[in-house]
């Protein structure tokens, strides 16, 4: 029917089935730690960290042309009041 004996002689174990015994001292422990983040894949945080360096890089270039732009009025209406207008 497809059974043998088990090494011990306790139990019917099928033919094909592979078993395994190791000494309890050469067991490996696994622990999952329970604190990870569903959802938060790697690729979502990388987006994230350049989303964030863009975004920044994006608001100091506004405020330099905002800086620039300024000066240039400022600079256009001197000349105006110089030269009259």
């Amino acid at each position: 029917m497809g059974l043998e004996l088990s090494s011990d002689g306790k139990s019917w174990v099928p033919i094909d089935e592979i078993v395994v015994k190791l000494h309890p001292d050469k067991h490996k422990q696994v622990r999952i730690s329970e604190n990870k983040k569903e959802g938060n894949s790697l690729w979502l945080q990388l987006m994230f960290q350049v989303g964030s360096v863009a975004s920044l890089l994006i608001i100091i270039g506004s405020l330099i042309t905002g800086w620039y732009l300024l000066k240039i009025f400022i600079n256009f209406m001197d000349f105006i009041g110089i030269y009259g207008g």
